[in-house]
């Protein structure tokens, strides 16, 4: 009996199931790239039903008995939140806001000119030009707020997104852990306690940590004299959501109307700046973040810096909450269940249980 010309032999098939599993691999990578905005209006889906089912979980420990109850009046809250900053966003600071975001390359190019003005200044600027490559970053920064229509469609999808699966996480859930091989599926049901419990305590601190900026900065620019210390004080809690790339951010239209109104409301408006930095980083983020997953700040730093460039914009508005499942994912799996590491410095070893009401749908 001849053999097939075309059959591998055995020494082969090791090969060929390898080049399989890496053909495999390289297509399951192409289509994530491809599908990226998909995939990170699916993960702003899922923060979002985090969010709704927290502050259901909130209003349950306060008192309302009935878990749907609870969810309804969480959602409810959530939204009105959100209502409530897109109101001080388009109407009561709306045209202030918009004016600071569009003149942002001026405001670039006035804070250039300021320091030109020394040699130490002039400096600084060549190097910022030599790295930035000339203005593409005011141009970039300028153009943030274009899409508009975009953003609002966008926050649709995922508003609609987090309505279904805060409802119901049930299957999706189990869907995560039966797509799993069986011997690692008390792993993978472990790994998601872990991971929803470092969201919720992540969107905590967020949301506390920007409530207490926007008073703090907009007080400290009050004190230095900036007429729009309100709207200004607003966009920089918010740009809290983004770490250390988002306030720097927001720093610059203050900077640039301080430069505008003279020498004296500059050297203020910077000395409140320092002043907030100080207050944040000895005593607000050491409060806030005491139960909250402990990252480096350079690793922080710089994945928000990679997610911008691989994801764009809305990466970087992501960033944050996907280095924290993706820092707790690998405490999980690779040091934990893999390496057998217990002693993980990360979120506290043994948190309070919470409950997930409504899951066991």
């Amino acid at each position: 009996m001849t053999k097939a010309p075309f059959r591998p032999g055995p020494e082969d098939l090791v090969y060929l199931r390898r080049l399989g599993w890496t053909v495999l691999v390289v297509g399951v990578l192409l289509i994530i790239w491809r599908a990226s905005d998909l995939l990170l209006l699916a993960f702003g889906s899922v923060l979002g039903a985090v969010a709704f089912r927290s502050t259901g979980r909130l209003l349950q420990r306060a008192g309302i008995g009935s878990w749907r109850v609870a969810l309804a009046l969480g959602i409810l809250l959530v939204l009105a939140l959100f209502g409530a900053i897109g109101y001080l966003l388009t109407v009561q600071f709306g045209s202030e806001i918009g004016g600071m975001l569009g003149n942002l390359p001026g405001t670039l190019d006035t804070i250039e000119q300021g320091l030109s003005t020394t040699p130490v200044g002039k400096a600084v600027v060549q190097a910022a030009e030599a790295a930035a490559g000339g203005s593409t970053i005011a141009d970039q920064l300028g153009q943030i707020f274009a899409g508009a229509g975009e953003f609002i469609v966008n926050l649709l999808i995922v508003l609609v997104g987090a309505l279904f699966i805060a409802g119901n996480p049930g299957p999706y859930r189990r869907a995560v852990v039966l797509l799993t091989p069986p011997p690692a599926r008390p792993t993978m049901d472990r790994a998601l306690d872990r991971i929803s419990l470092a969201l919720r305590l992540w969107l905590k601190a967020k949301l506390i940590a920007m409530v207490a900026m926007s008073v703090i900065i907009g007080g400290a620019l009050w004190l230095a004299g900036l007429d729009s210390w309100a709207a200004l004080g607003l966009l920089g809690g918010l740009s809290e959501f983004v770490p250390y790339v988002g306030p720097a951010v927001a720093m610059l239209p203050s900077i640039g109307l301080a430069a505008a109104a003279g020498s004296d409301v500059l050297v203020r408006t910077i000395v409140a700046y320092i002043a907030v930095r100080l207050i944040e980083a000895w005593m607000l983020t050491p409060v806030i973040n005491r139960q909250v997953v402990h990252i480096p700040p350079a690793l922080t730093l710089f994945t928000i810096l990679g997610v911008g460039a691989v994801f764009g914009v809305y990466g970087v508005f992501f960033a944050g909450a996907l280095l924290v499942v993706t820092f707790v994912g690998v405490r999980e799996f690779y040091l934990r269940d893999t390496l057998g590491e217990e002693n993980i410095d990360a979120i506290p070893d043994h948190p309070q249980k919470e409950a997930r009401a409504g899951d066991s749908a």
